[in-house]
């Protein structure tokens, strides 16, 4: 399969990290995850973290992208993208390395995601999200428009026929 850049966008909480592992376990591309970035640097996402802070972790990611995109590898990144400037980043970086960028927007329902959150809160599987932070996430979220030709995957099955299509098997409509 020839290199590409491979976004992951939604909310936090919709599933995105769960999406973008199977992708990079099943394509072999590489996994830049902006939460690993920023855990690396001593930041928890969950809480409140400047605005300059998330632009210094965003570029360090697209910096990794571009590198391993030279290495004539590809690479999906996990990150809500929750701002289209963010997205045409990685787009650009995609066109300047001369790959494919696909958008994927993990479109999960509100309902779910607050549940997550709350079941999140009892089991602490992940690193929390304050509520304040999740509003003002939800508030600022720049959903993806045609133009930018997301692939939307509102289900588990919408990721494995994306999967298959791009394997070439058979898919059912």
């Amino acid at each position: 399969m020839p290199r590409e850049l491979i976004a992951l966008c939604g909310l936090a909480f919709s599933g995105k990290s769960t999406i973008a592992r199977r992708i990079a376990a099943v394509t072999g591309a590489e996994l830049i995850s902006l939460d690993a970035i920023n855990a690396a640097r001593g930041f928890d996402g969950g809480i409140v973290m400047d605005d300059s802070e998330w632009e210094k972790t965003s570029l360090m990611a697209a910096a990794t992208a571009r590198t391993v995109l030279a290495s004539g590898r590809s690479v999906v990144v996990d990150d809500t993208f929750s701002h289209r400037f963010l997205r045409q980043r990685f787009a650009a970086v995609a066109r300047a390395s001369g790959a494919p960028f696909v958008l994927l927007f993990v479109d999960t329902p509100l309902a779910v995601i607050e549940a997550r959150i709350a079941d999140n809160a009892r089991t602490h599987e992940r690193g929390p999200i304050a509520a304040d932070v999740f509003a003002h996430h939800r508030e600022r979220f720049q959903f993806p428009g045609d133009d930018e030709a997301p692939v939307r995957l509102a289900s588990a099955a919408d990721l494995e026929r994306w999967l298959a299509g791009r394997r070439g098997d058979n898919v059912p409509a």
